[in-house]
């Protein structure tokens, strides 16, 4: 029963070290940093909206004087107030505007969230890619290996020469090199994939999770959804402060004092009016506002047109990419099906030299290397491209 259990726990340990592409995203900290600044930003420009959506606070004014008189003298004083009173829609439509400019700075900052996933997606994906390139490495030292301990025996027994047992030494001392550096660079790749999140630096990645090889992506007909939506918000600011400069009257002012004099007490109640067609100051703050709704439109269009190209651009390398990656797996199963064994087997049967051996195997790392590069810039291109393209999904 007990060795049931430390089974158990090993294997749940097992498992909860190993993490998924869900995980480096649910635990990633630049993420959940940006998310607090937008959250704090959205409080600041929330208060910012309330006030500048109020009125002014009331004012107070006094004074006091003395009269010096023939029949009579004596200290006189008055104390007045005023309070800007906003009438009509003035003070939603205020509010209204403010939330509608502030809601847009939040949306466009999405977009900095947005990106930092796909990069986080990325080197998810390089490592990936690494851990599989540190297995290449090991499998084609592995053979050398193996291969170096029967060419001893065969030396010792006279079967073959000194320099080609010291080319095979010198190849598997080459392999060895290279496998020490990737796993080198496997390891410091996975150091700072964990470093960006909360999970422990010794979990491991799943990596069956990873994005397929396609030539075809499914892009959303809502492309660039959320520069589209923040756009869509500030034009309605722009409109909702086109109304509120069509109001005749927008505000008023109620004013009234009190005057002491020596012989009398006045009391004054008044309202001032500002009379916006005597000014031309409202015609100039309108047209000021279309203005930057025409800018706004064609600096949005500009925006989404160059994004349209970038899109475009990435999605016809991708296209390349994949079709690369296709035709490269093909041609190095080919190789190792069809041209390898013969190789092998016209080395082990004297009629060709160990360097051709070499080279026929050296032919087939250099393969895999570059279709790992492929792989690599197929990976960059595909979350650079969910980036721009403002997708968030597969």
């Amino acid at each position: 029963m007990k060795r049931v259990i430390v089974i158990a726990s090993l294997s749940t340990l097992l498992i909860s070290s190993t993490v998924t592409l869900d995980d480096i995203i649910a635990n990633a900290k630049p993420p959940k940093i940006i998310e607090e600044k937008i959250t704090q930003e959205r409080l600041s420009l929330e208060s910012e909206s309330l006030s500048s959506s109020l009125p002014e606070p009331i004012s107070v004014e006094g004074a006091i004087g003395r009269k010096d008189g023939v029949d009579d003298s004596g200290f006189e004083y008055d104390i007045g107030f005023s309070r800007e009173i906003l009438v009509g829609d003035s003070q939603r439509l205020r509010r209204e505007e403010s939330r509608l400019n502030y809601e847009a700075d939040l949306l466009e900052q999405q977009l900095e969230i947005l990106g930092i996933e796909n990069w986080l997606k990325d080197l998810y994906h390089q490592q990936c890619l690494d851990s599989a390139y540190v297995a290449n490495s090991q499998e084609a030292y592995q053979i050398f290996s193996e291969l170096y301990d029967k060419k001893q025996v065969a030396f010792r027994q006279g079967e073959i020469s000194k320099t080609e047992l010291l080319q095979i030494e010198l190849e598997r001392d080459r392999l060895q090199i290279e496998l020490d550096s990737s796993i080198r660079g496997e390891r410091l790749s996975k150091e700072l994939l964990l470093s960006l999140t909360e999970l422990p630096r010794d979990s491991s990645l799943s990596c069956v999770d990873i994005y397929p090889i396609r030539a075809e992506i499914d892009l959303a007909e809502d492309g660039f959804k959320i520069s589209k939506e923040a756009y869509s918000r500030r034009v309605d600011g722009i409109n909702i402060g086109l109304k509120r400069y069509n109001q005749k009257i927008d505000r008023l002012e109620l004013v009234g004092g009190y005057t002491r004099e020596l012989d009398s007490d006045i009391f004054t109640v008044g309202v001032s009016i500002p009379l916006n067609f005597t000014s031309d100051a409202p015609k100039y703050a309108k047209a000021s506002l279309k203005y930057k709704s025409q800018a706004l439109e064609l600096e949005h269009e500009q925006k989404i047109n160059q994004k349209s190209f970038e899109v475009r651009e990435l999605y016809q390398k991708l296209k390349q990419d994949a079709l690369m990656v296709e035709a490269k797996r093909r041609n190095i199963q080919d190789y190792r099906d069809r041209l390898l064994p013969m190789v092998k087997k016209s080395y082990e049967y004297g009629e060709s030299s160990v360097i051709e051996y070499l080279l026929s195997q050296q032919r087939l790392y250099s393969m895999e290397k570059e279709l790992l590069d492929i792989k690599r810039d197929y990976y960059h291109r595909l979350f650079k491209l969910y980036t721009v393209a403002e997708r968030k999904d597969r």
